[in-house]
This record gives C-alpha cells, structure tokens and sequence, in this order.
C-alpha cells in the first residue's frame, strides 16, 4: 500500500475542515468496491491507534460487504458518505474525490507531491500565513484575526512581525472563529510568546503508533518577539474553530493563561495527513494524537468549552467590553483610565445606539464661535471654521463623538430650557476646550 500513496505535509489538516464541491464521476460497482477497500487498508496501516484502526477498516469493509454503498454511483457522493460515517469515529477523516490526482506512477517519480507543497507554499504566502488582520483597537488593545496556523518554517516572519506590531498594547485578542487548524508548530510559536522565559512548559504532546514515547512541544528559550507572561489575553471561538486552532484555545484554558469566549468548537484532535490513492480518491487520516500534559487528553469529539459561551459573532464585543472595564479598574494612570472609559462608552453606543430624534438633535445646532453644530440629513454635524463637517454619534447625556475617532468627546451643556448653551471639547489628552454658543 505505500507505494500506491503520496504522503503530504502535515498541513494538508486544513483540508479535514474544508467542505470542497464533490467531484462526479460514474464509478462501477468494482472501481467502488476498489475504492472502499483501499481507504480501509489505509486506515488500517496509518491511524494513530492500531487497535481503532482495526475497528474502523472492519466496519467500512462490512458495511460494503453488506451492500451499503451499493446506491452510490457517482464518487463524489462516495466520497461525502464515507466521510459522513468516517467522521462519526474521528472529526479528522475527510475523504475527496478529485480525478486529477490519479497518475498511475509511483510517488516520487513524477513530481506531483513537489507540484503540490509549491503550490501550498504559494497559496500561503498569498494568504499571509493566516494573518488576515492585525490591528490596535480602541483602549490599546491588541487585534490578530488569524485564519490559520501556517508552519513555523513559512510564516515566522509574519508572526514575528504580527507580534513586534502589538508589543506596546496593554491587552491582546486572537480571533480564531475562522480558523481552520494547520501546523501546530505555529500554536507553539504563538503560546509561547505569552508564557514565562524563566518557566519552560511542556506546551503539547503527540502520541502515535511508530513512535514509542510522545514527543513533547516545549516552550522555547527564546523567542524573537520576546515574552509576554502578564499582558491580559482573550481568544475568540467559533463552532467551526477546527484542529490546531482548538489545540491553542485548549492549551491556553488548561494554563489558565487566557479568557476563552465564543462558541464550543469543532471538536477534531488528532492531527494526520492526507494519502492520496491511484483511484483518484484521497482520505485525510490521523496519523497521531494530541494529549495536553495538564489534562492528560484532548478535545477530540467534544470540542473546546469557551469561559463565556455566547454567538460567535458576539464574542469580540464582548471580550472588548470586559477588557475596557478590566483595564480602567487595574490602572492608575488618569489617561489610560480616560481612554479606556470612552473606549467602552463608544462600544455600548455600537452595541446598543443612541438615535436622538431630529427635534432632539435642534437643542445642540448653533454658533459656537470657530465652531458650529448644524442638521443635515436627520444627523447633527459639527464643523470648525476652514474645515470640512463631519458628522457626531450620539453616546447620549448630551455627549457625542465622532465616527472612528476615539480621540475626543463634545459635551453640550444645557439651558433651563432645555437647549444648549455651551459645547465643550474634550480630548483624549486630559485637556478641555470650552466652546460658549454665541447666536
């Protein structure tokens, strides 16, 4: 069976996450008996636990000797129903048809499997080795919305500079709702970043059945973006967080290192590889496992439980919102306590907005010198004199702000009346500038 394979990197574990449009092509009841077979002896001969390995090749052999498959004409459709069933005993197995893969020549010969890293290589690189965006929000809050973990040897570089970019920030999120997995020298890489150089841990294992101890990931000695063991870090999750993605969330929850918040996800934790057969199908299998050191297993089947478990398209609002209120109580620095309270002032005003009816708005529309406030299109503008107008959020309590500038609040002060008779400019510095209406 090994010379009818091409045995590719390890990660090739995107593609277990990966639902691609099936393949169709008619395949008699030979070529399906052919096909079933081979995937079972791969199964066999290369899951982590040879004793599994036995069970499942048995039940995929006996559900064809049974005629089980027999309805199922078209490769594509045998491949998402071995899928299906696959998945019931591993979340890993992925079976895909794809006619293009079959050579008839032996690995090696014909340069596909180089063909096919290369491309990898590429797709990665065009990818930024799942950085897709790297930011400081409101308050100096770090931002990585990571989509996957390229490996270490391909995207150090980039993570590096991802890391180097937030080192200044007083807190750090790592979005993973879209990620997939990958390599989990990557997982090592980042966990490391927010441990302790004078505590090394063993961060992960691997167990398999050609190695006779597992082989640990440790924490390294150093690390070219240094270490950050104190800096508040929350990760994001998703159900479709998957693989190496849930290894970092679980780690990191079993070291009580970071604030889990999201949904409970995918549940696959035993790494492999993809084996590509001559028939044209291909099966994703675990070649190894993963066992935490802390917990002694995994999240294989159960997924990774968040902290706060709330709709993933939720979770960034929410751990924003706990980390602005976290920071302001822990600092003694007026400016950051000052940045951070507008920062959760302007989070609430998304989350749940203030919308002030046109009439409402008129209290604040005058002259106040260099400045004025006016009405345009059902929204109160502000423009100083020689500038363009930009249009004010209402925060509410006579307060506004501009759209993405946290940098300043205007705060109108009211007559008996009810209108206004003072708007004062607040900036982010401490200082005030008062600013007495004049029409």
């Amino acid at each position: 069976m090994k010379s009818s394979l091409i045995h590719t990197a390890i990660l090739t574990v995107l593609l277990a996450f990966l639902h691609w449009p099936a393949a169709q092509a008619s395949l008699t009841p030979e070529q399906r008996t052919t096909a079933v077979e081979a995937i079972a002896k791969v199964i066999e001969e290369e899951y982590y636990d040879a004793q599994r390995a036995e069970e499942i090749s048995t039940k995929l052999t006996s559900a064809l000797g049974f005629g089980e498959f027999s309805k199922l004409s078209e490769a594509g459709a045998l491949a998402d129903e071995l899928t299906r069933r696959l998945r019931q005993e591993d979340r890993h197995f992925n079976v895909r048809f794809n006619p293009q893969q079959k050579t008839g020549s032996q690995p090696g010969h014909d340069g596909h499997d180089e063909d096919r890293q290369s491309d990898q290589r590429r797709a990665m690189s065009r990818a930024h080795y799942g950085f897709e965006r790297v930011e400081i929000l409101p308050g100096n809050i770090g931002y990585i919305d990571l989509r996957m973990f390229a490996p270490i040897e391909a995207g150090e570089k980039t993570a590096t500079a991802a890391l180097n970019f937030l080192a200044n920030t007083d807190a750090v999120i790592i979005d993973l709702r879209n990620n997939g997995g990958g390599s989990p020298s990557m997982v090592q890489f980042l966990i490391s970043h927010f441990l302790n150089l004078q505590d090394p841990v063993i961060i992960n294992t691997f167990v398999s059945r050609t190695r006779e101890h597992p082989r640990q990931m440790w924490s390294p000695p150093s690390h070219p973006a240094g270490y950050r063991p104190d800096t508040p870090l929350f990760v994001l999750t998703s159900a479709g967080t998957g693989s190496a993605a849930e290894g970092f969330s679980y780690h990191l929850r079993a070291m009580e290192r970071a604030t889990l918040i999201g949904e409970t996800t995918y549940g696959a934790g035993n790494p492999g590889d993809t084996f590509f057969l001559e028939s044209g199908f291909s099966v994703f299998v675990s070649t190894g496992s993963a066992r935490n050191p802390i917990t002694k297993t995994n999240w294989e089947g159960t997924g990774v439980q968040p902290h706060i478990k709330i709709p993933a398209d939720g979770a960034l609002d929410e751990s924003l919102s706990m980390l602005y209120q976290e920071l302001e109580e822990a600092t003694q620095d007026p400016l950051q306590s000052l940045a951070l309270n507008w920062a959760g002032e302007m989070l609430a005003a998304r989350r749940n907005p203030v919308s002030p009816k046109t009439t409402e708005l008129g209290r604040y529309a005058g002259d106040y010198g260099i400045r004025k406030t006016f009405i345009e299109e059902d929204r109160l503008m502000y423009q100083r004199e020689g500038s363009e107008p930009y249009a004010l959020v209402a925060l509410g309590n006579h307060r506004f702000t501009f759209h993405n500038d946290n940098g300043y609040r205007i705060v109108f002060e009211m007559d008996n009346d009810g209108h206004s008779k003072q708007m004062n400019l607040l900036v982010s510095d401490g200082s005030e500038i008062p600013n007495q209406r004049i029409d």
